[in-house]
């Protein structure tokens, strides 16, 4: 452990402090075990800053910090917890039940009155007119099909009927064509979203963490930046300008067909740059962010 501490001293204290952000005071106190000072301090942060910017490993200085507060606390020291404060604290709201209830009563108002009208048996010949008591239709004997019993031929048909035999096929081709035009394309349509897709998830990687791991990443094009820390697989687009920057190395990457696991517990620096990622080492990557170690 003294031997991690004593990595730091190769650098130049103000240099530590530029790249850390941790004040030159706690990291005098770091440097000197100052236990007692940095009790009201968040040291645990500030070791983990320190263990991933210079790959140290810096476990068993936090182990003898937290041995020594144990030791050394007393019962002043103990954090006194404020009574609820109902202004402060936001009122718990009890309006959610309700609502569930009342979505839960709709819904079954809903699924009642379907099956009520789909179980309902209209009989629409009775809402047709009777016009055969008011008028009298006169037919002639002309617009009359004479079918002979036992006969294969249909005489005297009436030239109407022919046209509307006539006009109905035509109907039917015209719908049999427009109906083709719309599989054919909805067919298309189904094939430009599998393009789609594919192309989509072709641009897509995942890091796969064997541990819990910090994952940064820099948006080359305005300079900003995000970080998370997580143990579950993550995505990431391989579209833009940008720098990804892990903690440490135990993880997979899998990109389409060219997937590697990487099993080092040295940070990794990759470039995503024209639909692609690239491994870089320490130097191209500060190079790349104009000279920022993050």
């Amino acid at each position: 452990m003294a031997n991690e501490i004593a990595k730091l001293l190769d650098f130049d204290i103000k240099e530590v402090e530029r790249q850390t952000k941790i004040p030159l005071e706690y990291l005098e106190a770091i440097y000197a075990k100052n236990y007692d000072f940095l009790k009201d301090t968040n040291l645990k942060a500030y070791l983990r800053i320190l263990s991933r910017e210079f790959n140290i490993d810096l476990d068993g200085y936090l182990e003898d910090f937290e041995n020594y507060c144990a030791e050394n606390s007393s019962d002043d020291s103990k954090i006194q917890v404020n009574p609820r404060l109902t202004g402060y604290v936001a009122k718990e709201s009890k309006s959610s039940f309700a609502w569930l209830v009342l979505v839960l009563i709709l819904l079954g108002v809903g699924v009642w009155g379907f099956k009520f009208i789909k179980d309902l048996d209209f009989n629409w010949s009775d809402l047709k007119p009777d016009f055969g008591s008011k008028s009298e239709v006169n037919v002639s004997e002309e617009n009359i099909a004479i079918i002979k019993p036992n006969a294969d031929v249909i005489e005297n048909i009436v030239v109407d009927e022919v046209l509307d035999q006539n006009t109905s096929k035509e109907e039917i081709l015209v719908v049999d064509e427009n109906a083709t035009t719309e599989q054919n394309l909805a067919e298309k349509q189904i094939q430009k979203e599998e393009v789609q897709v594919k192309e989509a998830t072709a641009n897509v990687i995942k890091i796969i963490p064997v541990t819990k791991v910090w994952i940064g990443i820099k948006n080359l094009n305005d300079m900003s930046k995000r970080s998370l820390s997580t143990s579950e697989a993550y995505e990431l687009n391989t579209t833009g300008n940008r720098l990804i920057l892990t903690g440490n190395g135990m993880l997979d990457l899998v990109n389409g067909d060219n997937n590697k696991s990487y099993r080092t517990r040295n940070a990794l620096r990759f470039h995503i740059h024209d639909g692609i990622i690239e491994e870089i080492d320490y130097a191209k990557y500060v190079k790349l962010n104009k000279g920022k170690t993050w």
